[in-house]
C-alpha cells in the first residue's frame, strides 16, 4: 500500500498531498514516510513559497525557454518531433558524500573502458587471453579495421564518458547504458541550471549547490592539452552532422558557451596531411576536432562511403599524429550491451579491483550456458540488441503474446551472438511539479566524466529526466517526460567558479574576421536576403490591406500594387490583369491565404520559415536577442490568421519586430565579414525588391498617379521624407529621385548599391591583385548607371504611355542585382555547396 508522507504537513499545498508509490526507492521520502535530511531545507522553503508562487515561477521559467527556443530535435524536416523542452520546476538533490560515492565509481568505470579500447585498438591482449570473445569486436557491425591504430599520444582513448543510472529498490545506484561516442545531453544541463537557479535563487544559494563551471573548464583544459601543435591556444573545433541531426542544437549551445567554431564536414579540407577550416582568408590549420556526429560518418574513403558530412582523407591524418579527436573514432563499440557481462572480470583483469558501479544483470546469449538462461527466464527479462547501433527499445517478452515470444525465442537462437537478456530496471521515484502539488515520477540519471590527466572528473550534476511512465525513460527524450536540474548539496560554502582567464592573465588582442567558414558566410548572407524579403513584403501587404480596407475602395493604386504582389510570386498573376480576376476569390478571401501559402516559396510565411531556419543554423554567431526577435516572429506567422483585420495588426508587428532585428544588426555586431555578408544579403535584397516595385507601378502612365505614387512611397517607408520636402504636391520625378537615386535615403536604390560597393571592397582578395573582381566590377557599374541617370529623362513617356528609359534602367537592375549575388557566392561561397538561385522576377519582355 501507499506510505503517506507523514512528516510532511499534510496541509501544505506544495508537498502535503504526496505519497511515494509500493515496491521503489523515493528520493525525498524513506520507507517510513519521512522527509530524507538532505531534501529537509529544500522542502522548507517550497513550503513558505507555496503553490501558487511556484507555478509563477514555473511558467515564468517555461516561457523563458520558448522565447530562447531551447528545444529538443528541432531541425527535422517536418517539424514532426520539435518541442520545447520541458522543465520541472522540483529539481534532483543529491548529497555530496553520496555523490562522491558515484563518482569514484563511474570513473573507475570510465578508465576500464579506456583500456579496452586502447587494447582492442591495438595489441589485442584480452582477445587473446580469452578474457573477451572475439565477437566483441570482429562480430560488431559498426567496426572498420581501419580504426586500428588511430589513436596517437600520451592522453587517455576515451575523452568523454556518460553513464546512464538508475536506483534500485534497495537504494542502489545501477548503470543502466554506457556511452562512450558523443554523449548527447550537456547543453540541456546547463540550460536546466540556468533557468532553475533563477526560479529559485533563494534555494539554489542556502542549499549550497556545487557548480557546473568546473567540469567545462576542464573539459576545455583536456581539449586544450590533446593538441599537438599550439597548445596555448590551439584551434579546437566542435564538428556536428548539421541541422538534420537531433544533436545540432545542443552542438551550436556548447559551440557557443565554450567559445569554439561550429564546423560541418564540408567546412572541413585535407591539405598536405592537415585538416584544415576553409575560411573566407583561406585555409586555417584545426589542432582538435571534439567530435559530436557518428563513427563511420566521418571519412567516406575509409569508412561509410556513402557519407556526406565526413572528411576525405581524415583517418590518414589522424594517423599520422597530426591532428587530435575527442573521442577517437571506434570509441562506440563499448557502448554495446554484450560488454557488461564481461564488465566485472574485466576489471579484476584491468585493473585488479571488483568493479564499483555495477551494471544492470546482463546475458549475453552468445554464450550457451547464458543463453540457455535467458530463454528460461524470458518472461522476468527484457532482451535488447547485443550490438548499439541506433537507439532502440528493449522487447519485453512478459507483454508478447504466446506466439510473439515463441518467434523471439527462434531469433535469438538463430542468432545468439545478436542478443543480450537484461534484468528488469525498477526505477526510483522522485517529486515532479503539478497543478494537484508534488507527485512520483520514475528516475532517470545520466552522468558525464571528462579525462583530466590520468584521471576523470564528473560534472557535478547531470541531466535527469522523470516521466509518470518508467518505460518512456528507455528512449531517448520522448513525448511527456520531463527534465529537472541536479543539485550536488556541498556541507560547505560553494566558491564561484568561471570559464573567464584570470584576471592577471594577459589575452592577446586581436580583431578577427577572416575566420569565417564559407558555410557560415552564405547562411548569414541569406539570413539577411530573407529578413529583407520578408520586411519588404509585410510592406507591400500592409499597403495593399490598407488600400483595400480604406475609404475609397478599389483605387487605383489597388492594380498596381497587386502587379507588384504579382511579380515578386506571392498572388496570382491574374488579380494584376483587369477582368481575368473576375472569376476568382475576392482580395479579402485571397491575400491571407497567399501570406500564409507554405507550398509557395516566395510568400511570407515561408520566407519567415527560411528566415527561422537560417538563424537556428547560424545561432552561435547571433545574439540572444536576434534570435528571440526571429522566433518570436515564426510563432506569430504560423497562426493562420484568416480576418484582414487581424493580418493588418500582424504585419504592423512584423514590421516593427524586423526593423528591430536591423537594428541590432547595426549596432551590436562588430564589423566583421560575419556582419559583413549579413549586410550584403540585406543590401542586394533591398535594392533588388525596391527596382521590382517602381518597375512593376511607375514605369506605365496612369491618369491618377498620385494615388499611386504615395502608395508606392508608404510602401517603401518614404512617406514622411517626401513630405519635409515636397510637402502635398506628389509628382512622379521628386519620388524616382528618393527613391532611386538619392544616396542619403537609407531606403533607396542607391543607397543599397553604395553600401554594396562599400562592403564588397572590404571581403578578402588577394592584396597583389591590381584588377577589379567580377564582383567589384559589377556593383560599381550598378552604381555607376543610376548615378548617371538623368531623372528627368526617366520620367518621360512615350506615345504608348510607357516610360521606356526608367523601364530599362529597373530592367537592368532586376537583371544585374541577380548576377551579383550569383558572383559573390561564386567567389566567397562555393565551399557552402550548390549556389542558391535568386527569388527572380518574370520578365515582362518574354
Amino acid at each position: 500500500m501507499n506510505s503517506p508522507a507523514a512528516s510532511l504537513n499534510s496541509s501544505s499545498s506544495v508537498m502535503g498531498k504526496y505519497t511515494s508509490l509500493p515496491g521503489v526507492y523515493d528520493e525525498v521520502v524513506d520507507a517510513q514516510g519521512r522527509i530524507r535530511p538532505n531534501w529537509g531545507p529544500f522542502i522548507q522553503g517550497l513550503e513558505e513559497m507555496g503553490a501558487a508562487d511556484l507555478q509563477r515561477r514555473l511558467d515564468q521559467a517555461q516561457r523563458q525557454i520558448t522565447r530562447d527556443g531551447f528545444t529538443f530535435n528541432p531541425y527535422e524536416s517536418d517539424a514532426a518531433g520539435s518541442r520545447p523542452w520541458v522543465l520541472d520546476a522540483i529539481p534532483l538533490l543529491m548529497q555530496e558524500q553520496e555523490w562522491q560515492e558515484i563518482e569514484a565509481g563511474l570513473a573507475q568505470r570510465a578508465q576500464l573502458f579506456d583500456l579496452i579500447l586502447k587494447d582492442l585498438f591495438g595489441p589485442r591482449q584480452m582477445l587473446k587471453d580469452k578474457h573477451l570473445p572475439p565477437g566483441t569486436l570482429f562480430g560488431h557491425p559498426a567496426y572498420y579495421p581501419a580504426y586500428n591504430g588511430l589513436h596517437q599520444g600520451e592522453h587517455g582513448f576515451l575523452h568523454l564518458y556518460a553513464a546512464d543510472l538508475a536506483r534500485s529498490p534497495e537504494g542502489q545506484w545501477w548503470v543502466i547504458a554506457d556511452r562512450t561516442r558523443a554523449p548527447f545531453g550537456l547543453g540541456y544541463v546547463l540550460e536546466n541550471r540556468i533557468v532553475t537557479s533563477r526560479m529559485l535563487p533563494a534555494q539554489f544559494r542556502q542549499c549550497n549547490v556545487q557548480r557546473l563551471a568546473s567540469f567545462f573548464i576542464a573539459l576545455k583544459e583536456s581539449l586544450r592539452e590533446r593538441a599537438v601543435r599550439f597548445k596555448d591556444n590551439p584551434r579546437v573545433v566542435i564538428w556536428t552532422q548539421g541541422p538534420q541531426s537531433k544533436a545540432y542544437f545542443e552542438d551550436a549551445y556548447l559551440a557557443r558557451y565554450l567559445g569554439y567554431q561550429l564546423v560541418e564536414g564540408g567546412d572541413l579540407a585535407v591539405r598536405e596531411n592537415r585538416v584544415m577550416l576553409k575560411t573566407l582568408g583561406g585555409l586555417l590549420p584545426v589542432e582538435v576536432i571534439f567530435r559530436r556526429l557518428e563513427d563511420d560518418d566521418c571519412d567516406p574513403v575509409e569508412l561509410r562511403n556513402d557519407s556526406v558530412e565526413g572528411v576525405a582523407g581524415l583517418l590518414e591524418v589522424l594517423r599520422s599524429g597530426n591532428l587530435a579527436m575527442a573521442n577517437p573514432l571506434g570509441s562506440r563499440l563499448v557502448e554495446s550491451p554484450l560488454f557488461m557481462a564481461f564488465l566485472p572480470s574485466l576489471c579484476e583483469e584491468l585493473l585488479g579491483e571488483e568493479l564499483k558501479m555495477p551494471s544492470v544483470a546482463t546475458w549475453w546469449c552468445g554464450e550457451k550456458k547464458e543463453c540457455d538462461y535467458v530463454i528460461e527466464h524470458i518472461d522476468q527479462l527484457i532482451i535488447r540488441k547485443a550490438y548499439r547501433v541506433v537507439d532502440e527499445p528493449p522487447l519485453r517478452p512478459e507483454t508478447m503474446s504466446k506466439a510473439e515470444k515463441q518467434r523471439l525465442i527462434e531469433m535469438i537462437k538463430a542468432a545468439p551472438c545478436d542478443y543480450v537478456g537484461q534484468e528488469t530496471v525498477v526505477r526510483s521515484t522522485t517529486p515532479v511539479w503539478s497543478q494537484q502539488g508534488a507527485v512520483p515520477w520514475s528516475l532517470a540519471l545520466r552522468s558525464f566524466l571528462v579525462r583530466k590527466g590520468n584521471d576523470y572528473i564528473a560534472l557535478p550534476g547531470g541531466l535527469a529526466r522523470v516521466a509518470s511512465e518508467p518505460t518512456l525513460l528507455e528512449q531517448t527524450m520522448t513525448t511527456g517526460e520531463r527534465s529537472q536540474d541536479v543539485w550536488i548539496l556541498a556541507n560547505k560554502p560553494i566558491e564561484e567558479v568561471t570559464l573567464l582567464s584570470p584576471p592577471g592573465q594577459m589575452v592577446k588582442l586581436r580583431r578577427s574576421g577572416a575566420e569565417l567558414p564559407s558555410r557560415v558566410a552564405d547562411n548569414l548572407f541569406w539570413l539577411g536576403r530573407n529578413v529583407e524579403r520578408a520586411e519588404g513584403s509585410a510592406r507591400l501587404l500592409r499597403t495593399v490591406l490598407v488600400s483595400i480596407t480604406g475609404e475609397n475602395e478599389y483605387g487605383p493604386e489597388l492594380r498596381a500594387l497587386l502587379r507588384a504582389l504579382a511579380e515578386q510570386g506571392q498572388i496570382d498573376p491574374d488579380y494584376a490583369i483587369p477582368g481575368l480576376d473576375e472569376s476568382l476569390p475576392s482580395i479579402e478571401e485571397m491575400l491571407p491565404r497567399a501570406i500564409n501559402d507554405t507550398l509557395q516559396s516566395k510568400s511570407l510565411r515561408s520566407t519567415i520559415k527560411e528566415a527561422f531556419r537560417l538563424i537556428s543554423i547560424v545561432r552561435d554567431r547571433m545574439s540572444l536577442d536576434a534570435w528571440r526577435i526571429i522566433h518570436r516572429i515564426e510563432e506569430a506567422s504560423g497562426r493562420g490568421l484568416t480576418d484582414i483585420t487581424d493580418v493588418l495588426e500582424f504585419l504592423d508587428r512584423l514590421v516593427l519586430d524586423l526593423v528591430a532585428f536591423s537594428g541590432l544588426a547595426a549596432e551590436s555586431m562588430t564589423r566583421t565579414q560575419g556582419w559583413r555578408f549579413l549586410d550584403l544579403g540585406r543590401r542586394v535584397e533591398r535594392a533588388w525588391q525596391s527596382s521590382m516595385l517602381l518597375r512593376s507601378t511607375l514605369t506605365s502612365v496612369s491618369e491618377e498617379e498620385q494615388p499611386i505614387l504615395e502608395a508606392v512611397l508608404q510602401t517603401a517607408d518614404s512617406i514622411m521624407t517626401y513630405r519635409s520636402r515636397y510637402l502635398a504636391n506628389v509628382q512622379i520625378g521628386p519620388v524616382l529621385d528618393l527613391l532611386l537615386t538619392d544616396e542619403t535615403n537609407p531606403r533607396s536604390v542607391a543607397y543599397q548599391l553604395v553600401a554594396i560597393v562599400n562592403q564588397v571592397n572590404e571581403l578578402p582578395r588577394d592584396e597583389q591583385q591590381a584588377l577589379l573582381n567580377p564582383e567589384q566590377k559589377l556593383s560599381l557599374a550598378l552604381l555607376n548607371v543610376v548615378r548617371l541617370a538623368d531623372i528627368y529623362e526617366l520620367t518621360q513617356a512615350s506615345v504608348h504611355q510607357e516610360r521606356e528609359s526608367l523601364d530599362r534602367l529597373l530592367k537592368r537592375l532586376c537583371d544585374q542585382l541577380p548576377r551579383l549575388s550569383d558572383a559573390m557566392s561564386s567567389r566567397f561561397l562555393i565551399h557552402a555547396g550548390l549556389s542558391r538561385h535568386f527569388a527572380g522576377a518574370v520578365d515582362r519582355t518574354q
